[in-house]
């Protein structure tokens, strides 16, 4: 492993920014053109091995056209903001999940188009799912929950997938009547209750302002930098590249609590996309945990074993 150069950036506001957003909701097209694009430029530079880069292009190519093809209708869109919204048992959660046709569509139909790129194991164990609803909407009830280790990883990344499709159409089409909990101490979505991909350091009119990315929903939220989003702590706040002290993609470390988050800097590299970007750059990842830090979040395209 490389030397780790500690890279400690002070918190900084640009003085043009009169106000802050407290949440950025997204244009999803755009977003999901600009994460195929990046996709797809790192399995080009993987040539034979970008194979699974390619894969994930399918999912988000899908969710684009999901976007466009299958607008969500508002009985749709409500009930899908009463599964964020309210208290619930599971039992609860999972009968409403499965009231909810749009999310079980979406997985149907994103089978049918991966189906020349999953193993024939894959394609039998997830098509398995579509003969028993109940139990894939347990399974969506344990993601939700956090609870990765009872689902599949590979049959938890298109069912997050599906899900998404449809939960980021819900919240942008709600605005900003789906924020309902706390955002300025929040390490969960305050839309959705899902965690984070990443930390991102935006640039242009916003410049030097931090927001987490949902994993979920696609919602950026504010949060101030210098400070620990798991614990609240400052001073044992650390950022650590592989290489130079300027690169975009860094990881941000407390040393008090021992979390750790993936951070892109966007004011230094305005290409780069959270989701893409997090895991061409998972050897960052595995030198930080070796250093006995735990991620704060997750990627919807590689969820924990």
């Amino acid at each position: 492993m490389h030397t780790w150069s500690d890279i400690v950036p002070p918190d900084k506001r640009t003085p043009g920014i009169v106000a802050i957003d407290p949440v950025i909701f997204p244009i999803l097209d755009k977003l999901y053109e600009r994460r195929i694009k990046r996709l797809n430029a790192q399995a080009h530079a993987l040539g034979e091995n970008g194979e699974y880069y390619r894969f994930l292009s399918q999912i988000v190519h899908f969710q684009q056209q999901n976007l466009a093809l299958s607008p969500l209708q508002q009985d749709e869109i409500t009930a899908i903001h009463a599964v964020i919204s309210l208290e619930q048992s599971n039992e609860q959660l999972e009968n409403r999940l499965l009231g909810i046709t749009c999310w079980q569509t979406a997985y149907a139909r994103l089978i049918t188009r991966l189906e020349a790129f999953l193993p024939q194991e894959m394609l039998q164990r997830l098509s398995g799912l579509l003969t028993k609803p109940q139990h894939l909407a347990r399974l969506v009830v344990h993601l939700l929950r956090a609870e990765y280790q009872l689902v599949n990883p590979g049959s938890a990344v298109v069912i997050w997938a599906a899900l998404s499709a449809c939960w980021a159409q819900a919240i942008t089409s709600l605005q900003k009547n789906a924020v309902t909990h706390p955002i300025a101490q929040s390490v969960a979505c305050p839309c959705c209750g899902a965690p984070p991909v990443a930390s991102l350091v935006l640039g242009g009119a916003r410049e030097g302002l931090r927001y987490l990315q949902c994993s979920l929903c696609e919602t950026r939220w504010h949060r101030v930098r210098a400070v620990c989003i798991a614990c609240e702590e400052t001073s044992q706040i650390d950022h650590w590249t592989l290489d130079d002290t300027k690169s975009a993609i860094q990881i941000e470390t407390c040393g008090d609590c021992k979390s750790y988050i993936k951070a892109f800097r966007l004011d230094y590299d305005p290409t780069l996309e959270a989701v893409a970007d997090d895991i061409g750059s998972f050897t960052l990842d595995k030198a930080a945990e070796a250093e006995g830090f735990l991620r704060i979040g997750i990627n919807p395209f590689s969820f924990p074993a």
